[in-house]
C-alpha cells in the first residue's frame, strides 16, 4: 500500500491545510475502493484429498478434442523475451528465438509447449517449428492479422501456411487473432467479420492440416463483448484466455490492481465454455517490477503464480494447458513496455515457478500422457474413507489471495499454513481412533478473521 497512515487532523492549523487534508482523504478512499472493487470473488474454503481418479471422473474431464490430454495440464512458455538466455536461434523469417533447453535447465522443469508470434502474411518458419517438434514439443503459434481482417482469405498464402504446418511433422496449436474483445487490436471493430474469418481459417486448417488445433482466445477483460466474437463450437477446437497480473493497469497511478485475483481472471471465460471445450491459458504472467513506481514486487509475483497454479487442478480441471510469458517487456517490447515478467532473473521466482509446476498434474512432455495417470487432488466427499498417510490440500481465498489456512480434526489443530505453496500436507489418518470425525478447513484473512470455512464428516481407518 502506498499510504501507510493518515495525517492526524490536529496538525492542521488553517483552512488551506484542512482543505488539502480533505482532498487527500477523499483520494485515499477512492484509491481503496478502486482496489477492493477488483477483488470481486467470494471467500472460499474447499478441502481436497489426493487420490487416483476413477474412470468416470477421467471421462468427465475430457471432451476428446484434438491434442487434448485426458487429464492433467500441459505447461508451456514464451521465452523469446528472456534476457537471461544466451542460446539464440534465428529462424528463416529472421526472427530470434531462444533454445528451450537453456530455459528448462534454469527453471528445473521440462515443458511440453512453446509459443511464438507470427504476423499474418509471413511464411511459417518451418525450420523453427521442426526444431521444436524434434525436441518433443507442441508448437503454439499466435497468428496475428495486424493489418486487418480484409487480408484473411482462402488464397495461396493461407493454403500454403496450412500445407507447411501439415508437412512440418509437428503437433500444432494455432491461436488466431487473439484478444479480439479488446480495443487495442485492429480486428475488434466488427464481430461478425471476425467470426467469418476465424471460421475460414479453421476450415482451411481442418481440410489441409489435420495436425492443427485452432484456439479461440479473448483477453480476460472486457467481458461484456466476449461472446459476440465466439465463432461457434463447430469452428473452435480449444478456448483460451490471456491474462496478466500487474500492479497498475496501463501503467496509470489511478488504476491500481494489486488485489486482482488470478482466479477471477480465468473464471468468466471458463464458466462460459469449459463444459464443452478444453481450456488453455494461452498467456499468463505476473510482474515483479513496473516502471511506474520502480519498486521490486517479488512477493506479489510469487503469490500470484502460486495461487493460480494451485487453483488449476482443484477448481479449473478443464484447463488443459497453461503458458507462462517469461519475458522482460522493459527490454524487448516496442510498446506497452511497463513490466518485467521474467522468472529467470530472480532466484526467488525461479524457485517459485519450479515449485508451482512440480506437481505430476502438470504434463512436461508429449509422452507424459501415455503413462499411468497419477493421483490428483479431488474434493473430499462426506463420509470419505481416509486410511494411513494421506495427502490433504485445499482451495482457499478471502476473497483476496492473502490467506492463512488451518486444518482441524474434531476442533483440534492438525496443520496450518500462510502460503499457497504450503497448503498441502501429509497426515496420518491412523493417528486417531477409527471411525467418524469432523475435518474442518478455516480460511483467515490478513486480520486473522475467519472469512470462510468447510466442515465435512470423514471416516478414518488404520492402514
Amino acid at each position: 500500500m502506498i499510504y501507510k497512515k493518515l495525517i492526524p487532523i490536529r496538525f492542521l492549523n488553517n483552512r488551506s491545510l484542512l482543505f488539502l487534508y480533505i482532498i487527500f482523504v477523499l483520494f485515499f478512499l477512492m484509491f481503496q475502493v478502486n482496489i477492493n472493487a477488483r477483488a470481486s470473488g467470494k471467500a472460499q474454503a474447499i478441502l481436497f484429498l489426493t487420490r487416483p481418479l476413477k474412470p468416470h471422473e477421467i471421462e468427465a474431464r475430457n471432451t476428446h478434442a484434438l491434442h487434448e490430454p485426458a487429464t492433467g495440464c500441459y505447461i508451456g512458455a514464451y521465452i523469446d523475451y528472456d534476457s537471461k538466455l544466451n542460446m539464440p536461434y534465428t529462424d528463416m523469417n529472421r526472427t530470434m528465438h531462444h533454445e528451450p533447453s537453456e530455459f528448462e535447465k534454469l527453471v528445473g522443469r521440462q515443458h511440453s509447449m512453446y509459443f511464438f508470434y507470427l504476423g499474418y502474411g509471413k511464411p511459417l518458419p518451418l525450420d523453427w517449428v521442426r526444431k521444436l517438434a524434434s525436441q518433443g514439443k507442441f508448437v503454439h503459434i499466435a497468428l496475428e492479422p495486424n493489418d486487418g481482417m480484409k487480408y484473411v482469405k482462402d488464397n495461396a498464402y493461407l493454403r500454403k501456411l496450412a500445407d507447411d504446418m501439415a508437412r512440418s511433422g509437428a503437433k500444432i496449436f494455432l491461436r488466431f487473432a487473439s484478444e479480439m474483445n479488446g480495443n487495442w487490436v485492429i480486428y475488434n471493430k466488427n464481430a461478425a467479420l471476425y467470426r467469418e474469418k476465424f471460421r475460414l481459417v479453421h476450415e482451411v486448417m481442418h481440410r489441409r492440416a489435420p495436425n492443427v488445433a485452432t484456439v479461440w482466445c479473448p483477453y480476460t477483460i472486457p467481458t461484456n463483448n466476449i461472446e459476440d466474437f465466439y465463432p461457434g463450437d463447430r469452428w473452435t477446437d480449444w478456448v483460451g484466455v490471456n491474462m496478466y497480473n500487474v500492479t497498475f493497469h496501463d501503467n496509470k497511478i489511478d488504476c491500481p490492481c494489486e488485489n486482482e485475483h488470478p482466479v477471477d481472471m480465468v473464471s468468466q471465460v471458463y464458466n462460459l465454455y469449459a463444459a464443452r471445450k478444453p481450456m488453455m491459458i494461452c498467456e499468463f504472467a505476473a510482474t515483479h517490477y513496473t516502471t511506474l513506481d520502480r519498486a521490486p514486487r517479488t512477493e506479489f509475483a510469487m503469490r500470484k503464480i502460486l495461487t493460480l497454479y494451485n487453483a488449476l487442478p482443484r477448481i479449473f480441471p478443464r484447463v488443459k494447458c497453461i503458458n507462462y510469458f517469461d519475458g522482460n517487456a522493459l527490454e524487448y517490447a516496442a510498446d506497452r513496455a511497463y513490466n518485467d515478467y521474467s522468472v529467470t532473473d530472480n532466484p526467488y521466482l525461479i524457485d517459485t515457478y519450479r515449485f508451482a509446476t512440480a506437481s505430476p498434474y502438470f504434463i512436461t512432455s508429449l509422452l507424459s500422457n501415455d503413462i499411468a495417470q497419477p493421483a490428483f487432488p479431488m474434493p473430499i466427499k462426506k463420509d470419505e474413507l481416509l486410511k494411513g498417510r494421506v495427502r490433504l490440500s485445499c482451495w482457499a481465498r478471502t476473497p483476496l489471495d492473502f490467506v492463512d489456512v488451518s486444518y482441524k480434526l474434531d476442533g483440534y489443530l492438525i496443520y496450518k499454513a500462510d502460503r499457497p505453496d504450503l497448503w498441502e500436507c501429509l497426515w496420518d489418518a491412523g493417528s486417531v481412533l477409527p471411525g467418524k470425525h469432523r475435518l474442518t478447513l478455516e480460511v483467515r484473512n490478513r486480520k486473522g478473521i475467519v472469512a470462510a470455512s468447510q466442515t465435512i464428516l470423514i471416516v478414518t481407518k488404520a492402514s
